[in-house]
């Protein structure tokens, strides 16, 4: 449903906002505000959870939101300012589609004792845009690590089935969150393909502050891209991560379209430094290939990554979810678009963890699961 003075106004609204607003706007003349969401849900058999089979895990058949790409819904507005400038603005929630409920989690309690997402948790900024000096934005954002992930990886923004994101940003030592409260974000407008954004989250007296970083560069079919981020400040609630550690992270992207098949690789590094009363040096290295072939009216969907560490790290009880040693994630599927706007899909993920366990010292625990699942994604 929408509120649209002209169809081509809320056009390039979607098309310059869509992920999270990271493409500078297209030119309007007048105001518009457009409501757009993704409704997505999947059944499968699944062991343990997204963020790692563990020893003890056991099999169940689920019906769950959020497959391909997490359930959201929002608004986003443009109004031309003049010169060239406008003001821009986004709202959006996530929500649970099997359930009902708003956000990805509820409250967690100890030792996490964070709260649940609040309801504009995946994105709730205003800015200004203009062609000429980019996009500057002010409020809740997602990250310009999380951006870096989907843009150039076969399984977009899952948090399902993607290998890249489950072991980066999903059970593993990365901190932060998929987005920032409290930032400031600006991204470059297009130069020769050379685009550069900066973001920063204040700490409120909250720990410290975040910042990050990121490059990227297109020319015809191949893409390239760096980013970089810090995460000092404490979570109080889901949307800020699970987690008071310290941390920093890296990650490389590359991708080239050869039209038969789109290949993508990402390498990275996460550093686990603790917190100040307790403070750690761990690092994890994380590799990542994937692959899409189009295939009849949809496309092959392959990928593999992988997460490990030479460090010592902490016991954790043999229920806890599985890889603070390594992960391994290995997803084979097919996409079928029954049109523009809709798709269903049909994943087969095998997720293998050894991690540190109780009773130890250095009892390492191998688990594997192959998990399957079905579903269908909408947009509007």
């Amino acid at each position: 449903m929408k509120y649209r003075p002209t169809t081509a106004v809320a056009a390039a609204v979607v098309t310059g906002l869509f992920a999270a607003g990271v493409a500078p706007l297209a030119y309007s003349q007048t105001a518009s505000v457009t409501l757009f969401g993704i409704v997505d849900a999947y059944a499968g058999r699944f062991t343990g959870a997204p963020t790692g089979v563990g020893v003890s895990d056991k099999s169940a058949i689920k019906v769950e939101g959020g497959g391909m790409s997490t359930s959201r819904f929002g608004m986003r507005g443009s109004e031309s300012l003049g010169g060239g400038l406008n003001a821009v603005f986004e709202l959006s929630a996530f929500f649970r589609n099997d359930t009902g409920a708003v956000g990805r989690s509820d409250a967690i309690g100890a030792p996490v004792n964070v709260a649940a997402d609040p309801f504009f948790s995946r994105a709730a900024w205003v800015g200004l845009q203009s062609n000429d000096f980019g996009l500057l934005r002010v409020g809740n954002a997602t990250t310009l690590l999380f951006i870096n992930a989907i843009t150039s990886n076969a399984f977009g923004d899952s948090t399902v089935f993607s290998p890249l994101n489950l072991v980066t940003f999903v059970g593993g030592p990365l901190t932060g969150g998929g987005s920032w409260t409290d930032s400031i974000i600006y991204n470059s407008p297009n130069w020769a393909g050379v685009t550069l954004s900066a973001a920063t989250s204040l700490s409120e007296n909250r720990g410290g502050s975040n910042s990050a970083l990121r490059g990227a560069y297109t020319a015809g079919p191949f893409a390239a891209s760096a980013a970089w981020q810090k995460v000092d400040k404490n979570p109080l609630t889901f949307a800020d991560g699970t987690s008071p550690n310290n941390t920093r992270a890296w990650q490389l992207a590359a991708s080239y379209d050869f039209q038969v098949v789109k290949l993508m690789g990402h390498l990275g590094e996460i550093q686990n430094r603790g917190t100040e009363t307790g403070p750690l040096n761990i690092k994890y290295r994380i590799y990542e290939a994937s692959a899409e072939l189009p295939l009849g009216p949809g496309k092959v969907l392959a990928g593999y990554a992988q997460r490990k560490t030479g460090d010592a790290v902490g016991l954790v009880p043999a229920t806890a979810a599985g890889g603070n040693k390594s992960r391994k994630v290995l997803t084979i599927g097919y996409d079928y678009a029954l049109s523009k706007r809709t798709d269903a899909y049909v994943m087969l993920m095998r997720d293998e963890t050894i991690t540190n366990v109780l009773p130890g010292p250095g009892t390492l625990t191998s688990a594997k699961a192959t998990n399957f699942g079905v579903g269908i994604r909408h947009l509007f």
